[in-house]
């Protein structure tokens, strides 16, 4: 029994400290940020280099279902396009990045318009509420294929207000500036103004699925209440626990010490008793010897 709870409060010691770990990094995080935010609010605030987003579009999204003409597939024969079934997959090219698809459903000629609905699973899709992780950007490296995390321009190359996430499609040049068309993997259309080197925040680096949410949530007055409110409130109660747990073990083992003391008080008095009564007989022996002598 008490083995078990040792190890009970050895493992809420533990979670507690992760918990505070991992609520200690998140409330820096979140502070930081909101004192960036702002200190300069035209440009997205980061935390050791790195920029932390919240998703609001599906412009990124491997859920949705798309579809395509046979013309714009560029890895088939017309035969072999005449073929594909469900499952089967393709390739089609936007600018110079080529897009993975697979079949959902095969056009029925009856309906007359010759439409393949497919899906674009990407390992690197991003869907909406995940947190992302926006890094520096190596402007002398960039490549097709890359997502990027930018401000959106209008035709007059004002900011519209909007930051975007999508895929460089291709790499342009002219009068020696480098511009970058992009497109969301979620939308068969590509963005109409390209991107200006000097309007890109960073490179997409990571996600954590739907934690976009919750942070969002926490930065709110509600948020930061129950964020700060229920770690403190629970190691509160945690603390008050362990002191009355070591407040009951304190006063039995005084209890135990008081019995074991009282113990010995009674075997010390026995022992003087015992010891009384040998003298007692000694004197009534020597007495007895000295009575004799004396007949």
């Amino acid at each position: 029994m008490k083995g078990t709870i040792k190890a009970l409060n050895r493992t809420v010691t533990v979670i507690g400290v992760v918990l505070c770990v991992v609520f200690g990094a998140l409330l820096i995080m979140n502070f930081t940020i909101i004192i960036k935010g702002l200190v300069n609010p035209d440009w997205p605030p980061s935390v050791f280099g790195i920029t932390p987003m919240v998703v609001k579009s599906g412009s990124m999204s491997s859920k949705y279902s798309y579809t395509v003409l046979p013309e714009d597939i560029i890895d088939l024969t017309e035969e072999q396009i005449q073929s594909l079934k469900e499952g089967d997959t393709f390739i089609i090219k936007r600018g110079d990045y080529s897009e993975i698809n697979v079949v959902e459903t095969v056009p029925e000629p009856s309906k007359g318009r010759n439409v393949f609905t497919v899906a674009r699973p990407a390992p690197d899709h991003i869907e909406i509420d995940d947190l992302i992780f926006v890094g520096k950007a190596d402007m002398q490296n960039l490549q097709v294929g890359q997502i990027i995390t930018f401000f959106e321009t209008n035709k007059n190359g004002d900011k519209t207000g909007i930051i975007v996430t999508h895929r460089i499609i291709e790499i342009t040049e002219k009068d020696g500036e480098v511009a970058y068309r992009t497109k969301g993997d979620a939308n068969n259309f590509t963005d109409t103004v390209p991107v200006q080197a000097q309007n890109i925040i960073g490179v997409y680096r990571n996600r954590i699925a739907k934690l976009g949410a919750l942070v969002l949530f926490l930065q709110k007055p509600w948020g930061m209440v129950i964020f700060i409110g229920v770690p403190v409130l629970v190691f509160v109660i945690y603390d008050i626990i362990r002191r009355q747990n070591s407040a009951k073990k304190g006063g039995k083992a005084v209890d135990e010490l008081e019995s074991e003391l009282e113990r010995l008080r009674k075997r010390v008095a026995e022992m003087e008793n015992k010891e009384t009564v040998i003298d007692d007989q000694s004197d009534d022996d020597s007495d007895a010897e000295n009575g004799e002598g004396e007949q």
